[in-house]
C-alpha cells in the first residue's frame, strides 16, 4: 500500500489465511459432509490442506517479528500459491476454485507492495495453473480446455497489473498525506509556540464551552494556573467570560462592562458561532500602563535634550547675577530682584541636575548585600553627612533581618533610600509635634521576600493623589521638581524590585521596597 511498511496488513491477510485452510481442514475431516466435491488424490489433498493450516497459523504468529515485513510477505505469496495449486491438482481440477482463490494473494501483493514483485507472483500462480493441468493431460485422467487456462492466466495478469497500478496510486496518496500530516503537525507546534508566549490572553473553547487551549498570559490574568484549567468549563475560569461568550454565540451584543478592564474578542474558527472559539483577552490598563511608559520614556529623552541646552545659558544668567549683586552701588530693590535671580535660577539648576540624573542612570551592578550590617553602616555614615536625617531617622531590623542577604546595585539603593528619606523630610513633617522617620528591614516570613520600609509620621497621601505620586514633575510644594519619587521607583525596577505606598494607620507614610528573593548568604560585602 505504501513504502512504509504496514503489519497491520500483513496481520489481516493472515486472518484470511487461516480463516481459509482451516475451513479446508474442518470440511475435509467431516464424514460425509457433501461440502466438497469428490477429490481425485483425497490422501495428498488432505496433507496438503494441513500443511497450509499450520503453515497459516504460523505465519499469523510471527507478523511483525521478521526485520523485513516485505521479505516475510513475499515468502508468504509464494507459499500460498504453492499450496492453492497442490490442492486444485490434488481435487482433480485445477482451473476451477482453488485457481480462482489464487487470484487474491496476487492481488493483495499489488496494493500492499506494488512493483515487478507482483508479476512475479502472478507468473508463478500462471506456472502453477499450467503444471497441474499438464499433469493431469498426461496421465489422461481428463482433458482441460485451453480457452479456459489462458482466460484465468490473462485474469491473473490484469489482476496484477491493475492492482499495481492502483497500490502505486494509494501509495503516492498515503505519501503525500503524510508529508501534508507532518506539515501540518510542525504549524500546529509553531502556532502553539506562538500563542503560549503571546503577551495577550488566549483562551480556545469547544462547541460545549470546555477549555482546549489556554496560554499562560490568560491564566495570568485570572489568577490561575493555565495548565489547570485544560479541559474545565469556562464558566470554572470565568463566569463572566462564559456569560460573554454566551451572548456572542446567541448573536446578542457583548458588554464591555463584563469584563472590564479587559478587552475581549472572540473569533470563530468553524463555520457557525455553535463550533470551536477563540477568545482574545486584552489587559486595557497594562496596555495603557505601557504606553504611558513609552511616553514618559521618550518625554524623558527630550527632557533631557532641552535640560543639556538650558544648562549653558542658565550658568551664563546665574554667573551675571552674582556679578550683579556685588556691584557696589545697587538699591535694595535691585538687590531683592538680583537675590530672587540667583535663587531660583539655584532652583533650575537643582532641576536640571535631576533630570539628568535620571538621563544617566546607569546599568546596576548587582552584588549580595548583607541587608542589615550594610543599613547599619549606611546609618552612621548619614549620621555624619546628613545632620538633619539624623536627628529624625530610627533604624530597626527585625524578624531575622541581620542575617538577609539580597542582590541589587547599592549605588542605585543608596540613592534609592536618599530620594525615599529627602521625600519624608520635605513632605512627612506633622502638624504638630516632632518630624519622625523609620527604616524598618525585616522579612515578613520564612518563605516572604525581603523588605525595607521608610516610614514617616506626617500628614500622608491624600488618596486621591495617590495615583499620580509616581508621575513625573507632579509635587504639591512649589519649590519641589516632582521627580524624586519617579526617579525613585525607576531604580527600584532596574534592580527588579518593587515599589508600594501604603498609609500608616497612626498617620503618616509608608514606602516600602520588596526584594525579588533572598539570595543564600556565601560571605559579608563591605560597601
Amino acid at each position: 500500500m505504501s513504502e512504509i511498511l504496514d503489519w497491520r496488513a500483513l496481520r489481516v491477510f493472515s486472518l484470511y489465511r487461516i480463516i481459509l485452510s482451516g475451513l479446508l481442514v474442518t470440511l475435509l475431516i467431516m464424514p460425509r459432509s457433501g461440502m466438497l466435491p469428490t477429490i481425485w488424490q483425497p490422501d495428498m489433498f488432505g496433507i496438503v490442506a494441513l500443511l497450509y493450516f499450520v503453515f497459516a497459523i504460523g505465519s499469523g504468529i510471527s507478523v511483525g517479528r521478521w526485520e523485513s515485513n516485505g521479505t516475510q510477505f513475499g515468502l508468504q505469496v509464494i507459499l500460498d500459491l504453492v499450496a492453492l495449486s497442490l490442492l486444485g491438482f490434488s481435487s482433480g481440477d485445477p482451473t476451477g476454485i482453488y485457481a480462482t482463490l489464487m487470484l487474491v494473494p496476487v492481488c493483495f501483493a499489488g496494493f500492499w507492495k506494488p512493483g515487478a514483485g507482483t508479476q512475479l507472483f502472478s507468473a508463478v500462480a500462471i506456472l502453477g495453473m499450467l503444471a497441474s493441468t499438464l499433469v493431469h493431460q498426461l496421465l489422461g485422467t481428463q482433458p482441460y480446455p485451453l480457452a479456459e487456462l489462458g482466460a484465468l492466466s490473462a485474469t491473473q495478469l490484469a489482476i496484477a497489473l491493475v492492482s499495481t497500478v492502483v497500490g502505486r496510486n494509494m501509495a503516492d496518496t498515503r505519501r503525500l498525506v503524510g508529508k501534508r500530516e507532518l506539515d501540518l503537525a510542525s504549524l500546529t507546534e509553531l502556532n502553539t509556540f506562538i500563542v503560549q508566549r503571546m503577551e495577550e490572553g488566549v483562551v480556545v473553547v469547544d462547541a460545549e464551552n470546555v477549555i482546549r487551549m489556554i496560554n499562560p498570559a490568560a491564566g495570568q490574568l485570572f489568577g490561575v494556573s493555565s495548565s489547570a484549567q485544560l479541559h474545565q468549563q469556562l464558566v470554572e475560569l470565568s463566569p463572566a467570560l462564559a456569560t460573554a461568550l454566551e451572548h456572542w454565540r446567541e448573536g446578542k451584543p457583548v458588554g464591555s462592562e463584563l469584563l472590564a478592564p479587559l478587552r475581549l474578542q472572540i473569533t470563530a474558527t468553524g463555520p457557525g458561532r455553535d463550533e470551536r472559539a477563540v477568545l482574545l483577552l486584552e489587559d486595557i490598563q497594562g496596555q495603557n500602563t505601557r504606553v504611558q511608559r513609552e511616553k514618559l520614556a521618550a518625554l524623558g529623552r527630550l527632557t533631557a535634550s532641552l535640560a543639556h541646552e538650558i544648562r549653558n545659558p542658565l550658568g551664563a544668567i546665574s554667573y551675571s547675577a552674582q556679578l550683579l549683586a556685588e556691584a557696589p552701588d545697587l538699591q535694595a530693590q535691585e538687590q531683592k530682584l538680583t537675590a530672587i535671580i540667583l535663587a531660583q535660577s539655584k532652583r533650575l539648576n537643582r532641576l536640571i541636575e535631576e533630570i539628568l540624573t535620571l538621563s544617566r542612570r546607569k546599568t546596576p551592578l548587582w552584588l549580595d548585600l548583607q541587608l542589615g550590617q550594610w543599613m547599619t553602616k549606611l546609618r552612621d555614615e548619614w549620621r555624619l553627612s546628613w545632620p538633619d536625617l539624623a536627628e529624625r531617622l530610627s533604624l530597626s531590623i527585625e524578624n531575622g533581618g541581620e542575617n538577609l542577604q539580597v542582590r541589587v546595585d547599592p549605588d542605585h539603593l543608596r540613592q534609592l533610600l536618599t530620594l525615599l528619606l529627602d521625600n519624608a523630610l520635605k513632605h512627612g513633617t506633622p502638624e504638630q509635634g516632632v518630624a519622625c522617620i523609620a527604616i524598618r528591614v525585616y522579612r515578613a516570613g520564612a518563605s516572604a521576600t525581603p523588605c525595607i520600609e521608610v516610614s514617616d509620621n506626617g500628614r500622608g497621601i491624600d488618596s486621591e493623589m495617590e495615583q499620580r505620586i509616581y508621575e513625573p514633575f507632579f509635587t504639591t510644594r512649589h519649590d519641589g521638581s516632582g521627580l524624586g519619587l519617579y526617579l525613585a521607583r525607576e531604580l527600584c525596577e532596574a534592580n527588579y524590585c518593587e515599589l508600594r505606598y501604603s498609609p500608616v494607620q497612626t498617620g503618616g507614610s509608608c514606602f516600602r521596597i520588596t526584594f525579588p528573593m533572598e539570595r543564600p548568604i556565601t560571605s559579608a560585602i563591605d560597601d
